[in-house]
């Protein structure tokens, strides 16, 4: 059975003229700078120009020249496929070496340094740092000071499974089968009793935002293809849609998928009926087919959203754009991005713990790469790779510091945590 790829470039029969000028921060054109878009290479001509022929988009353009930092950008498609693409490129100069400020391995800061404790998972709290971690045979709750020395101990049950913090800021030690919440107060922590995981969860985890007049919550349609934000009113409970989005044509090829595999789940067409000959009757393919429905097919479509510099934005990356809304959830604005064209993009998303900053990340072997998106723009800031360590977990960042869990290179059972700064 055939099943339509969820990613693919937008192909032309015929090529589509892009075309560039090349200058710098002075407007002087930029001649004999190195430029590729997706598979062509060229150069800037002794105006500055460049010119390709494309029948693929989106593409990459990458342009280097050693006076200039690189520039990289996503080239879209033109509305009209008849219309060539004109391009206006302003490369900036390259810093001096004296007044250069390069982020690098030697500035990876080890932020709790005890060998023996295996961290489990950490939350960035204020000005503090949450640990679970274990050491020895003692599983605890430690909290630690903005620059990693411990304030307070609470020793806790066996194999936490981490963290869990709720839209209002509530913070929540989970276990497989239970949720705690913690209350900090001062330098004393408390911890409520527990109550059933999935009862918590299904309560708490759908909300994303919340604000002084509303909750923002977060559903899925069929076969997690379609995201949907709803705005309940604190006062009056009644929910408004504030955003959906949907691939039809993924819902439709998984509706075919999950009957002739027998899949138990809600069908985008539900009148659907699968022809005689689709069915599949080998069990031992249909449970693989399961298996793979289960941890690849239904990942939900990435459309996150957050609270930044006191607005909500969502970042529909299957229809690329992004939408602007007040915190009371009105609309203001969209814009197109394509940061997430760029290869390598891990479809996630980070935002800061001061809520005013966002980053991409990528992973190239091993090594991850943040790129800072202009929220309001969707345009890429700068570029941080964190390199020092490979497959960094559970990345999280405040006061340009990106935090993140690595394991032991000798012993695999330690997690150390690490902090790297970040560009301005």
């Amino acid at each position: 059975m055939a099943l339509v790829l969820l990613f693919y470039q937008l192909a032309y029969s015929q090529d589509i003229v892009v075309t560039g000028t090349i200058s710098n921060e002075q407007n002087l054109r930029v001649t004999g700078a190195e430029v590729r878009l997706g598979q062509l290479n060229g150069k800037s001509n002794s105006k500055g120009i460049f010119t390709f022929k494309v029948n693929k988009f989106p593409t990459t353009l990458t342009i280097k020249h050693r006076l200039y930092n690189d520039y990289l950008e996503v080239v879209r498609a033109p509305v009209n496929k008849q219309d060539t693409i004109f391009l206006d490129i302003i490369l900036e100069n390259k810093s001096t070496e004296l007044d250069e400020v390069t982020v690098s391995a030697s500035k990876v800061i080890w932020v709790y340094q005890k060998k023996n404790t295996h961290i489990i998972d950490f939350a960035l709290r204020d000005n503090e740092i949450l640990l679970v971690c274990r050491e020895n045979n003692n599983y605890l709750l430690r909290r630690l000071d903005s620059v990693g020395e411990k304030i307070r101990d609470v020793q806790i049950k066996k194999n936490p499974s981490g963290l869990f913090e709720d839209c209002t800021g509530g913070i929540h030690l989970t276990y497989a089968d239970s949720v705690f919440e913690l209350k900090l107060i001062g330098n004393s922590t408390a911890m409520l009793s527990g109550n059933s995981y999935i009862e918590v969860m299904d309560i708490l985890s759908p909300c994303v935002i919340s604000s002084e007049d509303n909750f923002i919550v977060k559903r899925l349609g069929p076969h997690n293809k379609l995201v949907e934000y709803v705005k309940i009113n604190r006062n009056t409970k009644k929910p408004d849609l504030l955003y959906i989005t949907n691939d039809q044509a993924a819902m439709r090829d998984l509706d075919e998928f999950a009957m002739a595999n027998d899949i138990p789940v809600p069908l985008f067409n539900p009148n659907y009926r699968q022809p005689p000959q689709m069915t599949i009757t080998n069990d031992r393919q249909k449970w693989d087919n399961q298996q793979f429905y289960n941890q690849i097919l239904k990942k939900p479509l990435y459309a996150p959203i957050f609270e930044i510099n006191d607005s909500i934005f969502v970042y529909d990356h299957f229809k690329d754009s992004a939408l602007v809304f007040t915190i009371s959830g009105n609309y203001v604005r969209s814009f197109q991005i394509s940061y997430h064209y760029f290869e390598n993009w891990k479809s996630e998303l980070l935002i800061n713990e001061e809520k005013t900053k966002l980053y991409a990340k990528y992973e190239t072997d091993g090594l991850t790469a943040l790129r800072q998106i202009n929220p309001s723009t969707g345009k890429v800031i700068n570029l941080n790779i964190l390199e020092k360590h490979i497959y960094p977990l559970q990345i999280q960042i405040r006061n340009n510091y990106a935090y993140y869990l690595y394991k032991h290179y000798l012993d695999n059972s330690i997690h150390y945590l690490y902090k790297q700064p970040l560009k301005e």
